[in-house]
């Protein structure tokens, strides 16, 4: 049988994986954590798993899921129609990227690029608070800042599960 050689059955099995990791924190994301709301900000750990996607995948996975998560994202949200799914995909890339050319796959620079798409995250959800209904910037970065931090916790374990779906064994 010949299409069993063009079938990756590795690659296939980590995008689903994946897949099913992004339902998980979904379903985490809006039952469990949009109860907790400490000073006023509920926790959106999903950026955070998208940069791990693409520091360990590359960009154009990175992308690809950022475009699912955001899709999924977006209909479970309301209020938004493609802000998510835009944001995330050019964060999936764009992490994917940033890891090729200039940094490496170590914790603590996922943990720099998970931090900074959390924020970038934040402030595309402030942008149309600013703009349609003229909210002051500093409030809404002080918002967004406080989303990032809450959210950066329940980043931690993004890294090591993506990991291990990617199967890299990194050099300590």
């Amino acid at each position: 049988m010949i299409i069993y050689d063009l079938i990756d059955l590795k690659k296939i099995r980590r995008a689903l994986l994946y897949f099913a990791c992004i339902a998980v924190l979904l379903y985490v994301q809006e039952t469990m954590l949009s109860r907790i709301s400490p000073l006023g900000v509920r926790a959106m750990p999903m950026p955070a798993l998208i940069a791990a996607i693409g520091l360990f995948e590359g960009g154009l996975w990175g992308g690809l899921f950022g475009v699912l998560a955001g899709l999924m994202c977006d209909m479970s949200s309301s209020g938004t129609t493609v802000l998510f799914t835009i944001s995330f995909a050019a964060l999936g890339f764009l992490a994917g990227l940033v890891c090729e050319v200039l940094i490496n796959r170590r914790f603590y620079s996922y943990m720099i690029a998970a931090a900074a798409g959390l924020f970038l995250a934040a402030v595309c959800q402030a942008l149309p608070v600013w703009i349609y209904h003229g909210a002051s910037p500093l409030a809404l970065l002080r918002t967004a800042g406080l989303q990032s931090a809450w959210s950066l916790p329940f980043a931690v374990p993004s890294y090591f599960v993506c990991r291990a779906i990617a199967g890299r064994k990194l050099k300590e």
